[in-house]
């Protein structure tokens, strides 16, 4: 729907391990583990963004386990340097960014804004582009997937296998680590966590207890809108989902 930039190849991030050169390599795709200097930071993010609200989804996920877990421990963290995903990402947000001097977006704030803007100021991290809604959101996933995302991308064609389709066919965030563990799967004790980049840009916003998810769909694929923010704490006193139905708007 927008016109691309016309320099189409986007840098790496300066804190990437991968970093060579001044363009990002599209064969460019390694998992690099944090040191545990990072973990307080994102021990934080998680801890700031809890809920004690239990929804009808976890007993769905979670019938042996059907009561909010009492908190979240981050045991480890990795960062994920996928050169194709990164450039498609950042071309993305060029785009958002151009067309919003001309068609000025609404802004909406997540949970998790101003602790990440702590953690990434203290590790040198590229600031979120708030003026297109670029926001740090959760996606609760099985450790099998997380590894499978991290080297291809998000599969809008399997989208609402697991987490059903009330705003439509999408790949659905949280901005609450307690909503996105509801759909987060465990092996060798330990559940999958990504933290993903996201691209709110023009948002349709719903505060419906029945969604039109066909039309809701339609709107961001064929229409003006980037994302749908389902707003159940609103209409349900439980959580906000983000849906989104284009892989370039997110980068885990």
């Amino acid at each position: 729907r927008l016109s691309r930039p016309a320099c189409a190849v986007a840098p790496f991030p300066c804190h990437w391990k991968s970093r060579a050169g001044t363009d990002c390599a599209a064969s460019c795709n390694e998992i690099v583990q944090l040191e545990a200097g990072h973990l307080p930071f994102l021990q934080q993010l998680v801890n700031s963004t809890y809920s004690n609200v239990w929804t009808r989804d976890r007993r769905r996920h979670h019938p042996d386990t059907p009561n909010v877990p009492s908190g979240f421990r981050v045991s480890r963290a990795y960062r994920f340097e996928n050169g194709k995903s990164w450039q498609e990402f950042s071309i993305r947000r060029a785009e958002l960014l151009a067309d919003a001097k001309d068609n000025p977006i609404q802004r909406y704030e997540v949970l998790t804004g101003k602790v990440w803007a702590k953690y990434a100021l203290h590790f040198g991290i590229e600031e979120l582009a708030h003026s297109c809604n670029e926001w740090m959101l959760f996606h609760g996933t099985s450790p099998a997937a997380a590894l499978a995302i991290s080297r291809s991308d998000f599969r809008i064609d399997l989208a609402g296998g697991s987490t059903g389709t009330l705003y439509g066919r999408g790949t659905y965030l949280a901005e609450s680590i307690t909503k996105a563990d509801e759909y987060a799967k465990a092996a060798g004790g330990e559940y999958a966590m990504l933290l993903v980049r996201a691209l709110g840009g023009h948002v349709r916003y719903c505060d419906e207890v029945e969604p039109d998810a066909e039309d809701l769909t339609r709107s961001c694929i064929e229409g003006p809108y980037d994302c749908v923010l389902g707003d159940r704490q609103k209409c349900r006193g439980t959580y906000k989902e983000f849906i989104f139905f284009d892989t370039e708007n997110m980068y885990p």
